[in-house]
């Protein structure tokens, strides 16, 4: 398991985000404001990413877990 609490933050956060830009981009598409589902698309696909990146498993976890089932 890893132990990366702050990533988990962020991740989480990314998927409010994400939500947010999806909503930003309905408005957009429901009022005829292109500008704001161009902003919408944008946070949707910078949180969708920021999603995906925070919640990957690095070398680094996998070294550390590994460390840890040596030990015990």
């Amino acid at each position: 398991m890893v132990h990366g609490e702050l990533r988990i933050l962020v991740a989480a956060l990314a998927v409010f985000a994400a939500l947010a830009g999806l909503a930003l981009a309905i408005h957009g598409l429901l009022f005829d404001e292109h500008i704001y589902v161009d902003y919408g698309m944008a946070i949707v696909a910078g949180g969708i990413a920021a999603f995906v990146a925070m919640l990957t498993v690095h070398p680094k976890d996998v070294e550390i877990e590994h460390r840890r089932h040596r030990e015990s």
